[in-house]
């Protein structure tokens, strides 16, 4: 599998080891723009701008209800394991977007 080494946060959609990469974990063999995460991202620490979707009270509730029964599916959890486990993907998620967490997570 093709990995790149310079971009290992992000898809650099202007580099090709990274374009390569992305087939390989899609499978495909082609890089459809829709599929492309938009994420624009420098090295520099003080110049980070990243383009994701508006994370919403109600698509976080959606999300960590999928994350939840996935987990429970699974059935190597209990079911307090799998709401922390959930809580903490969207705490993860909040924190990417510098957004302060909901009061229920």
């Amino acid at each position: 599998m093709t990995r790149c080494n310079l971009h290992e946060n992000f898809f650099d959609w202007n580099c090709i080891d990274c374009k390569e990469e992305y087939k390989d974990l899609k499978g495909t063999n082609s890089t459809d723009e829709k599929s492309q995460i938009k994420c624009k991202c420098d090295n520099k620490s003080d110049k980070k701008d990243s383009n994701y979707k508006e994370f919403t009270e109600e698509r976080a509730r959606k999300l960590y209800e999928e994350i939840f029964l996935q987990y429970l599916k699974k059935g190597k959890l209990n079911e307090e394991e799998s709401i922390e486990r959930s809580k903490s993907i969207i705490r993860k998620q909040c924190s990417l977007r510098n957004i302060e967490p909901w009061s229920w997570v």
